[in-house]
């Protein structure tokens, strides 16, 4: 038999043009379940591992140079976290720099929904960035480098601010933040929700067993 994969953005794919594709489908989240935000406190926040992948350091010079605090959240246990935590970070450490550790779902959707934005300056092509979609869900914009699946998720100018180098950030944390709030969470409610996803898989599923040669249906007679 065949195997057919299904992808969950256009940059997985494009990351892996030979393999057997039968459609993208988006991976979803549940927005009901994070806390819409209208009114903001001062920090950007980072949410993520402290990995050179997911690039902290980015955050914490944009917000910086951007002049607001920020907030750090996330995993710090593998050597090679550990590694990059004292070679990167420590060296950057400061009063307006806050190390908050690993968020618990509670923890972190309370820092999601209250900082002014998310920032998102990953170095690798991530196939997609769940903390996108729960960040912009709590009606908080994210900043982020044009990698990966990136530009399939954020709405430029609408629900966050995407750019191309890291120098470019902390203008765009002062853009993302004008951004309105109720925009971010009803681009998630529109295009990320559980029902958008399921009817995709269903689509390809229908699609799929319509291909199928009919002697299936007989071959226990």
């Amino acid at each position: 038999g065949t195997v057919q994969l299904i992808a969950i953005s256009s940059a997985q794919r494009s990351s892996a043009p030979d393999l057997p594709w039968a459609a993208t489908v988006h991976n979803a989240i549940r927005a009901e379940t994070f806390p819409f935000r209208a009114d903001k406190d001062d920090y950007a926040l980072f949410l993520g591992r402290f990995h050179p992948e997911k690039a902290p350091h980015l955050a914490i010079d944009a917000a910086r140079a951007a002049g607001i605090p920020v907030v750090l959240a996330g995993k710090c246990s593998e050597p090679v976290e550990r590694a990059y935590f004292s070679r990167e970070i420590e060296p950057r450490m400061g009063t307006d720099v806050t190390i908050f550790g690993v968020a618990d779902a509670t923890a972190k959707r309370q820092l999601l929904a209250r900082a002014t934005c998310m920032l998102f300056p990953i170095c690798w092509d991530e196939p997609f960035g769940l903390v996108v979609i729960e960040a912009m869900a709590c009606g908080t914009p994210v900043v982020a480098l044009r990698r990966g699946a990136v530009p399939e998720l954020i709405v430029h100018g609408k629900t966050g601010i995407i750019v191309d180098t890291p120098a470019e950030m902390p203008d765009a944390i002062a853009q993302a933040r004008l951004l309105d709030p109720v925009a971010c969470r009803k681009h998630v409610e529109g295009a990320f929700t559980v029902d958008v996803m399921a009817a995709g898989y269903e689509a390809v599923y229908r699609r799929t067993l319509a291909t199928v040669p009919e002697p299936w249906l007989v071959a226990g007679q």
